[in-house]
């Protein structure tokens, strides 16, 4: 479990453990402690949504700025891998006209074509 899980999982359960501690101590009346254990579960619930709302909130950056230097990276990663493969491709024709072959990538073997 997250941290963040962990720490809802606290609110909750501190929150509970507050309310009951509240009723088993508190000098009010059946009527005025109602109102006060409903004003308190309000107050938790407006407290738990906000802090799920900003966690949603930084996750969804956090997708977002993991999905944009992804991008990036498979871009340069393309285009390492077309740089070395024309490289090859420059390569291999010097090596064939050098040996006296046609030096025609048409002639090349089929691996030669497809890198």
């Amino acid at each position: 479990m997250s941290n963040s899980g962990r720490f809802f999982e606290g609110l909750l359960l501190g929150g509970i453990l507050g309310a009951i501690a509240g009723v088993l101590f508190a000098p009010k009346s059946g009527r005025e402690m109602r109102k006060h254990l409903v004003d308190s579960s309000d107050e938790i619930y407006k407290n738990a949504s906000t802090q799920i709302s900003d966690a949603k909130d930084r996750t969804e950056q956090a997708l977002q700025d993991f999905q944009t230097k992804s991008d990036g990276i498979l871009k340069q990663a393309t285009r390492q891998f077309e740089e070395t493969r024309d490289q090859l491709t420059t390569k291999i024709q010097e090596i064939r006209g050098s040996k006296g072959g046609s030096g025609d990538p048409s002639h090349e073997p089929e691996t030669a074509q497809h890198m």
